[in-house]
């Protein structure tokens, strides 16, 4: 299995001009050129186009709006008969106080996280019914555990958690697979808000695209990169202290970041 799973794989990644995607691209690329790299920002596409010449497809998306992903959903039906990966990695992240949340930027955040990536697979599926192919969302640690500062965000994350385990509960998901990455050191704080704190602990993003697609190639569910959140994920249901205490450690970064922001 591995990496030869890709081999000539048809394969779409969101989000692909920085970060996560971007390493899932730059690790991918030895093993196949039939990728479809989707962005919404034009300068990460010329990077793209750079960097990679001889990938099948490079496509401008705004997957925080519903027409997000028809456009790309048009650009498959004419350049593909299949597809087997999808990498549904486009997100965005909000830090706020839960009082102070941009309410009206909460229905693009939600579009964005969570109606995009799910519209996305069970449009995929219907599109290509006879062929199989794994959906594969970039989900969040935080789907699992609240981190003040991230209300809003935490709560797209936890939505996609309860539908994929809803899928699954149906017996249904064999297609889906999440991934939980926890905070990784990519432009994710620096567009999340004014100089927010970074979470502990960082991985980097070539370590978690390796542990991805090496996931994905083993057909699993679920996927946690970090191998110390999975640890304190089960600890905490024997000593349920570690997350209080997490939490704790977080909230002080949070309020020394409204004092500073006030």
């Amino acid at each position: 299995m591995g990496m030869s799973s890709f081999k000539n794989a048809v394969v779409m990644v969101t989000g692909a001009g920085s970060g996560i995607g971007l390493e899932l691209v730059k690790q991918l690329y030895p093993w196949t050129k039939n990728i479809l790299a989707v962005d919404v920002s034009e300068k990460n596409l010329q990077n793209l186009k750079s960097s990679f010449p001889e990938i099948t497809g490079i496509l401008k998306a705004d997957l925080s709006k519903k027409e997000g992903n028809q456009v790309i959903l048009e650009w498959i039906k004419s350049n593909w008969e299949s597809i087997d990966f999808c990498f549904a990695n486009a997100g965005k992240a909000a830090y706020h106080a839960a009082e102070n949340q941009d309410w009206k930027g909460m229905e693009s955040l939600f579009q964005l996280n969570v109606f995009s990536p799910i519209q996305l697979g069970i449009a995929l599926k219907v599109l290509f019914p006879e062929k199989k192919f794994r959906h594969v969302i970039t989900c969040s640690a935080m789907g699992y555990w609240a981190v003040p500062g991230y209300s809003l965000y935490g709560s797209t994350k936890a939505a996609l958690l309860q539908w994929a385990r809803t899928v699954w509960a149906e017996k249904s998901g064999d297609w889906l697979t999440l991934v939980f990455p926890i905070a990784t050191s990519t432009g994710f704080f620096e567009t999340a808000g004014n100089q927010i704190p970074k979470a502990f602990p960082l991985q980097l993003p070539e370590t978690v695209a390796m542990k991805m697609l090496l996931g994905v190639a083993s057909g699993k569910q679920k996927i946690f990169p970090s191998t110390l959140f999975r640890i304190m994920l089960i600890l905490n249901n024997f000593l349920p202290v570690i997350l209080p205490i997490y939490q704790w450690l977080e909230y002080r970064k949070f309020k020394s970041w409204l004092s500073k922001q006030s």
